[in-house]
């Protein structure tokens, strides 16, 4: 559901160290190159051509419940129900009934077909474990791991991190039950934090984290009502993505605007009553407002195109780290936030 030019697509694949190692990259072409089908002589909830294979292999439901359909429209037989955090395995992606104007995207899973926006596609890559390895970014690459206040399986649980997750690795101990975990702290907690089966975590390379482009013309521009963000290098478009933005009160400021700080990872939290919200593990957010309006990661949904953030440009996780690396200030691998050095200026951002 993004578009990406393929030329710019081969140098993001370049830039990884391997396929596998990278994990955000894996799919990037099949899961943000394709774009819904319309055809204003089909009926409503007619199937159209498939678009590719799933962007996943599997899918966590990302909400209270998902309704899997006999087709791909609501109009169909109601199969059943899908719950938060249930594991729906991803057999199609297809464009079926637009549930929304700018999104038709359905799977096909276990007996029928689920709309996208509330499906996360995930995978569920177990990690080989460096007893030796402490103090790096990591993220989460199972659908969702439950954090414990101690490394042993039967303590209380901190709270659940997600596919996609960063976070940073402090510590790799021996758990209660013989097997290794690592303990987590920015991203989760200022302070040394919770423990989660180091089999979970994928130890993100330096080399990934490496700045894209340097000393090129670089500016950002975003587009509320289309819900895009485009990156320019050298006065030449090198990624389009499809946004999240804010919405209501919450709407993201327009204006020109520029990079303030950097961080892997953030816990960001904030809403009240029914609207309140707390996500550990933030991927890469790129901050542009002393408001801390940020482009990163979402992993709370999977519906880009449509305002439903707090004020951010929630984007998908790949194209946060792409940001990330891409815009100014680089930040190093180590700093757990970076800030544009004063005197100097971040890359520019214009909402409009």
């Amino acid at each position: 559901m993004t578009d990406l030019t393929r030329r710019y697509f081969l140098k993001l694949a370049g830039s990884t160290v391997c396929a596998a190692a990278a994990l955000p990259f894996v799919n990037l072409a099949q899961r943000y190159a394709a774009k819904p089908i319309s055809d204003g002589n089909m009926p409503l909830g007619q199937l159209v051509s498939p678009l590719a294979a799933p962007p996943a292999s599997l899918g966590r439901v990302a909400t209270y419940s998902v309704a899997v359909y006999a087709e791909a429209t609501r109009h169909s037989t109601l199969v059943r129900q899908a719950h938060r955090d249930d594991i729906l395995p991803l057999y199609e992606q297809i464009v079926g009934e637009a549930v929304t104007s700018y999104n038709a995207i359905w799977y096909k899973t276990d007996g029928g077909y689920v709309h996208s926006a509330w499906v996360q596609p995930v995978e569920n890559i177990l990690n080989p474990v460096d007893l030796a390895q402490n103090n790096f970014w990591g993220e989460v690459t199972v659908p969702f791991s439950d954090s414990r206040r101690a490394p042993n399986p039967d303590t209380g649980r901190y709270m659940r991190v997600y596919y996609t997750c960063v976070f940073r690795v402090i510590e790799v101990v021996t758990g209660k039950d013989d097997q290794p975990w690592y303990r987590l702290q920015d991203g989760i907690t200022w302070s040394p934090g919770p423990y989660v089966p180091a089999a979970h975590i994928r130890r993100i390379d330096p080399s990934e984290l490496t700045p894209l482009s340097p000393g090129a013309s670089k500016r950002v521009e975003v587009d509320l009502k289309a819900q895009t963000i485009t990156a320019y290098e050298n006065d030449v478009p090198v990624l389009t993505s499809l946004v999240a933005s804010g919405y209501g009160a919450n709407r993201t400021p327009t204006g020109t605007h520029h990079v303030l700080f950097k961080c892997p990872a953030s816990r960001m939290t904030g809403g009240e009553g029914s609207g309140y919200y707390d996500l550990p593990g933030v991927p890469f957010p790129s901050y542009f407002t002393p408001q801390a309006a940020a482009i990163h990661g979402a992993y709370w949904h999977n519906d880009f195109g449509h305002p439903r953030s707090h004020g951010c440009l929630n984007v998908p996780a790949p194209v946060a780290r792409w940001f990330w690396r891409w815009t100014e200030p680089s930040a190093p691998y180590d700093a757990k936030r970076y800030d544009t050095p004063r005197g100097g200026t971040g890359t520019e951002i214009k909402v409009t």
